[in-house]
């Protein structure tokens, strides 16, 4: 299964009001900019913004990019537990197809992520890797 099948188990703790942006569609764009490079929800945005023809291929974004305060918003609200099951489940599923038992991670801390003492957001990026 693709990554995005993966994602679609990831729950949320947010209100059905305002609710603009489709939760995969953020998780993809967020996991995306990270891979790119990107570190704060500004350059997220802005990756967003460059890249959309391409994310726009990948998933429909009805409503656009959303805005960094929105994409800090949702992702705030995730359920963290289901954002790693869905994560570790993709991994397992590339680890099994390509048949390589090592998995290597890649962590960081995004920038601007610690709001009211709240912990900060930590991304990590998994690969598999031959023995």
């Amino acid at each position: 299964m693709t990554l995005i099948v993966h994602l679609t188990i990831v729950r949320y703790i947010r209100s059905d009001t305002n609710r603009k942006h489709d939760l995969v569609d953020v998780i993809f764009l967020v996991i995306s900019a990270i891979i790119s490079g990107a570190e704060g929800w500004q350059n997220i945005e802005t990756f967003g913004d460059n890249k959309f023809s391409w994310l726009s291929n990948h998933r429909a974004f009805e409503n656009g990019i959303p805005r960094r305060h929105t994409i800090a918003r949702i992702l705030r609200s995730i359920v963290a537990e289901t954002l790693l099951e869905a994560l570790l489940n993709w991994v397992n599923d590339q680890r099994t197809i390509n048949g390589k038992p090592i998995i290597a991670f890649d962590g960081k801390v995004l920038r601007g992520g610690v709001v009211d003492q709240i912990l900060a957001l930590y991304v990590a990026v998994p690969s598999v890797l031959p023995n």
